[in-house]
């Protein structure tokens, strides 16, 4: 997991976000882009956060 990763899931836990915390470590861990449901009201920083940590998710690929 990358700083910015952690940082993500923090936050996320921090909003009371605990399961979509959890899903974003499991398709981190694997590998994979995490895309939180649609309904989830989530902060300006935490959607920067996702798209950062997602790109990160390419970068360790390559």
């Amino acid at each position: 997991m990358t700083p910015n990763q952690n940082r993500a899931l923090w936050e996320m836990c921090r909003q009371g976000l605990h399961s979509a915390a959890d899903e974003a470590e499991n398709a981190w861990r694997n590998g994979e882009h995490f895309e939180p449901d649609q309904r989830t009201p989530l902060a300006r920083e935490i959607a920067q956060l996702i798209r950062v940590c997602n790109w990160e998710v390419n970068a360790e690929a390559a």
